[in-house]
């Protein structure tokens, strides 16, 4: 039997309604949701990426600003526009875009994203907050998808459930783990360093694959009945590509996301509820 597909397309339609009201009551009492996007360079995933944010946004009520910067700004340059944002009582949601190009860091730069407004999770604070599960103010906006997608997959709750995070990345990898946990899974983190994925993989009731190696897990590596979330998105040939081997782990897993159409539609949403989260507190 083919597993049940976790329809991220269906759930961001759902999410988008449910944004759509809020910011209407929003704009009801004169709040406009706003997030700004500082984007340095010309990457071209990142340019798809925030182009279909700006369409999103539209569609929900949120204004999405791009401040774009040239390729060669300097660290010094992108800080001063984070820490003008901070005072910018317009926008509710400050987001730095990466990757970054390679004469700047991430970890230098984090810091001057404004804590109260960092829609994606990026600052050390917030950062430091999830890790400790302390209650994080923003959850970054994959995790959240990931999470989301979880809820509504037949090992929710996921309490006592054994879960395998493939994949350690700050960005994805790190955060889904902790966030598994504290809803009480157990938990085994997996990475390109493990000697082997076996025999956790086949042990686990939640398998989450965050990689960016194509294919890398077939039907044959899980267990019959699994949870399968890929949050893999690579283009071979002009075709995206998951993680995992979607045509054979159909037919062994319980429940599935697709690539396309999985993680993807819903962690757009994820962030703009961010944005959403942000503006609704500075009213009250």
């Amino acid at each position: 039997m083919s597993a049940h597909i976790l329809d991220g397309k269906a759930l961001a339609a759902d999410l988008r309604t449910e944004l759509l009201a809020r910011t209407s009551a929003l704009r009801e009492r004169g709040i406009h949701p706003k997030l700004t996007i500082v984007f340095v360079g010309e990457n071209e995933s990142s340019v798809a990426y925030v182009r279909n944010l700006v369409r999103t946004g539209e569609r929900v009520g949120v204004e999405v600003e791009v401040a774009r910067l040239p390729e060669n700004a300097t660290s010094v340059v992108v800080r001063t526009l984070l820490e003008r944002l901070r005072d910018d009582a317009r926008v509710h949601g400050v987001m730095l875009q990466q990757p970054l190009p390679p004469h700047l860091s991430i970890r230098e730069l984090a810091d001057a994203i404004p804590v109260n407004k960092d829609v994606d999770g990026t600052h050390p604070t917030n950062q430091g907050n999830l890790a400790f599960g302390s209650g994080t103010e923003f959850v970054p906006a994959t995790p959240a998808a990931v999470m989301l997608l979880l809820e509504r997959s037949p090992h929710w709750p996921l309490r006592g459930r054994r879960t395998v995070m493939i994949g350690r990345s700050v960005v994805v990898g790190a955060p889904v783990a902790m966030l598994m946990l504290a809803q009480d899974a157990t938990v085994t983190v997996l990475h390109k360093e493990s000697a082997s994925l076996q025999p956790y993989l086949r042990m686990a009731e939640v398998v989450v694959v965050a990689t960016g190696v194509p294919g890398l897990i077939g039907g044959a590596d899980i267990a019959p009945g699994a949870t399968v979330i890929d949050v893999g998105t690579t283009v071979v040939d002009g075709v995206l590509k998951g993680d995992v081997d979607f045509a054979s782990a159909v037919e062994v897993a319980g429940a599935i996301t697709p690539v396309p159409g999985g993680v993807g539609p819903v962690t757009n949403v994820a962030l703009l509820r961010n944005v959403v989260k942000s503006a609704e507190r500075s009213v009250g």
